[in-house]
C-alpha cells in the first residue's frame, strides 16, 4: 500500500469535495521511463477499470493499477513548501532507484 501525509489527505479531500469532482477517487500512477527514471502522475478519476485496486487511506479513496501499486507498495505522498510559498506533492518511493531518504 501508499500512505499519505496529513497535509497531502486535506487537500485531496478539498478537491473531492467540489462539486465539479463528486464521485472521483485519487488516481495514482507510476511509469518507468528511460534511464531508469520513475515518473508519478496524481488526478482525479471516475472510470475504475476492474483490475484496478481501490482503497482508503486517511478517508481517501485512491485508485491504483496493479502495475503502479507494485512499483509504489511503501511509497508516501507528502505536500510540502518547496520554496516559500511553493508547495508541492513530493513522492518518497523507496522503490524508485533514484529515492534518496528524506535527512529531516
Amino acid at each position: 500500500m501508499i500512505s499519505l501525509t496529513n497535509e497531502a489527505s486535506l487537500i485531496f479531500k478539498k478537491e473531492i469535495e467540489k462539486e465539479s469532482n463528486k464521485g472521483f477517487k485519487l488516481r495514482v500512477a507510476v511509469m518507468k521511463k528511460e534511464g531508469n527514471k520513475f515518473h508519478y502522475a496524481i488526478g482525479f478519476d471516475d472510470n475504475i477499470a476492474n483490475t484496478d485496486k481501490v482503497f482508503k487511506v486517511n478517508s481517501v479513496e485512491v485508485v491504483m493499477s496493479n502495475i503502479s501499486l507494485e512499483m509504489c507498495d511503501g511509497m508516501t505522498i507528502d505536500y510540502v513548501e518547496l520554496e516559500k510559498n511553493q508547495f508541492n506533492f513530493i513522492f518518497l518511493n523507496p522503490k524508485d532507484p533514484n529515492y534518496v531518504e528524506p535527512k529531516e
